[in-house]
């Protein structure tokens, strides 16, 4: 008699700590849902077009099997997903086009003559992640925790967009 009593007494205290853990875990969710960063995007927001996304996407890939990179045609490819970046929501199948067709021309940019240069692989890699579709392999989950990776890259790439003009002026 007296284990029923230990045994319906140590299920009720499991039951206790699940629903607590439940809370709490629905909590992080939501507060991972809720993060904003201070940073600000660094460029206007512009409405994002996914025909245009997807010619920039052509575009960037044919450069990426070419030995000389036009960098003006690349920062302008940048600036432009910036400014797609800048007008959507974080979480969004084009925020995630955006930022890494960002990545990709930023990648090119840093990239040398060589074929081989892993700045290339990197570029083809994230211009794998712009088309694929969302959800998809590759393609990056839209939802919190997607627009946070992409967040998170979006405001590296800027970052690395700052220090590559401090070093050309």
């Amino acid at each position: 008699m007296r284990s029923i009593f230990t045994l319906v007494g140590l299920l009720a205290v499991m039951v206790v700590a699940l629903v607590l853990a439940t809370r709490q875990t629905h909590h992080d969710v939501e507060a991972v849902k809720s993060v904003t960063f201070a940073l600000g995007s660094d460029a206007a927001p512009t409405p994002f077009d996914a025909a245009a996304a997807a010619r920039l996407a052509g575009r960037l890939n044919e450069l990426a099997g070419q030995p000389r990179l036009p960098a003006d045609e690349l920062r302008a490819a940048a600036a432009t997903a910036a400014g797609w970046a800048a007008g959507q929501a974080p979480g969004t199948p084009g925020y995630h086009t955006a930022v890494n067709l960002r990545g990709a021309a930023d990648e090119l940019l840093a990239a040398s003559d060589s074929l081989a240069d892993p700045h290339r692989t990197t570029a083809r890699r994230l211009l794998a992640a712009a088309t694929a579709a969302p959800g998809a392999p590759g393609g990056g989950p839209p939802g919190a925790i997607g627009g946070l990776r992409d967040k998170l890259q979006e405001i590296q790439q800027s970052h690395r967009e700052q220090l590559q003009q401090n070093d050309q002026d």
